[in-house]
């Protein structure tokens, strides 16, 4: 028997269609999601020296402790400048008392009248204020606040100092990365010149112009130059990672120093000249002579 198909209304192929444009969508909108949920790779922050330098001031934890000690030296020193004033001290005390069952009181004639009242509140109060000021005790407070401001000094010094050190560490870890990346770049052109004279040499080898001693060592010196590239690459890494465990950054994001854009005009620039007169002066350094030392005018 044959079997007749009969064809839907036309309601019901619209219906169909709708469905498929839903499941569609909802399809395309599900990958979308997938799509920005992925993680993305992000490019790792570029370090100039600058902001090295100014992270290190910031956040450095052994900056951080001296700039604390330099704070508590100062409150050393205003806490024995205080110990020359005089103290002045007031005390109170207030008492109030509640007798609800009281067995006499007090009676008062008056107009031909007996007024008796009976008090249930009492009432007591003291005030005192005391003074005190050490006039003499031997200079000791004295000599406390001229010690204290010594180690007040010691302790500025001393942040002074942790700061110049750790300026200090960061640029020479700056330049040695500086140089290990130019490294890589002059080993890189050296290596494609040296896989170019290895493969002139096999030619020449080939037509019987060069001894195959000679191309032995064109082979060697092109495995040299891979071999300073891994080199100059783990040091790179290396200062890097030094520089980073500087700075405390302890998070797990990339790394990376900015490299600055030169010129062969600046290369090529004169260098200024110095002068021999020329001194340096550091603000945070006091100068010290000892006794036994010439001053410059018996000089």
């Amino acid at each position: 028997m044959e079997e007749n198909s009969v064809p839907l209304p036309s309601k019901y192929r619209l219906g169909t269609k709708r469905n498929d444009m839903k499941k569609t969508t909802k399809t395309l909108m599900g990958v979308l999601i997938l799509v920005s949920m992925m993680v993305t790779p992000t490019q790792a922050r570029q370090w100039s020296l600058k902001d090295c330098i100014d992270y290190a001031l910031q956040n450095n934890i052994q900056l951080q402790k001296t700039r604390i000690n330099k704070l508590s030296a100062e409150e050393d020193v205003l806490q024995a400048q205080s110990a020359l004033l005089p103290s002045l001290s007031a005390s109170t005390n207030q008492n109030v008392a509640y007798r609800p069952w009281v067995a006499s009181g007090m009676s008062t004639v008056a107009n031909g009248y007996v007024q008796s009242s009976v008090d249930k509140v009492y009432y007591n109060g003291s005030y005192g204020v005391n003074a005190n000021w050490t006039v003499w005790n031997g200079n000791q407070n004295r000599n406390t606040v001229k010690l204290n401001k010594l180690a007040e000094q010691q302790a500025e010094l001393d942040s002074a100092t942790t700061a110049n050190s750790i300026q200090e560490q960061i640029a020479q870890l700056y330049v040695q990365i500086l140089y290990s990346d130019e490294a890589i770049k002059v080993n890189r052109q050296s290596l494609e010149t040296s896989k170019k004279n290895e493969e002139r040499g096999k030619e020449m080898v080939n037509v019987g112009k060069m001894s195959k001693a000679d191309l032995m060592q064109l082979t060697a010196q092109r495995a040299q130059d891979e071999y300073n590239i891994v080199a100059a690459e783990s040091n790179l890494k290396n200062y890097k990672r030094q520089l980073k465990q500087l700075l405390q950054i302890t998070d797990n994001e990339e790394f990376d120093v900015e490299i600055p854009t030169t010129t062969d005009a600046q290369a090529l620039a004169d260098i200024p000249a110095w002068s021999r007169s020329t001194t340096w002066h550091w603000p945070t350094a006091p100068k010290y002579r000892t006794r036994n030392s010439p001053s410059r005018a018996a000089s």
